[in-house]
């Protein structure tokens, strides 16, 4: 499972909590991105992406926090998912990504 940052609110999420962090064309079909369609196309974590399908059933998954773990936010576009999997951080290449932490 790997790591990414959310290119909506900056936060640190999971591939395997979200149906939104793969960067992959064409999944945006799937969703219904009324009132939010500036994140269509972006890689979000679970409380930034839709709230519903395209054919208008709710997503379990998505508009909220899963609690799965604490929602760490980060500097906005100051990491990348490595090749491990992890987050790195751009600038020093620090995996340890907590450091980094900002207030929303």
């Amino acid at each position: 499972m790997s790591l990414f940052q959310c290119q909506h609110c900056g936060c640190c999420e999971n591939t395997a909590l979200t149906n939104h962090g793969w960067p992959y064309k064409g999944w945006e079909k799937h969703f219904d991105w009324t009132g939010i369609e500036n994140r269509k196309g972006m890689q979000l974590c679970s409380a930034c992406s839709p709230t519903n399908y395209s054919d208008g059933k709710s997503c379990s998954k998505s508009g909220r926090w899963h609690e799965q773990f604490e929602r760490v936010y980060l500097p906005q576009g100051e990491f990348f998912t490595n090749k491990t999997g992890n987050l790195e951080h751009r600038e020093t290449g620090s995996e340890d990504f907590r450091q980094f932490r900002i207030e929303p």
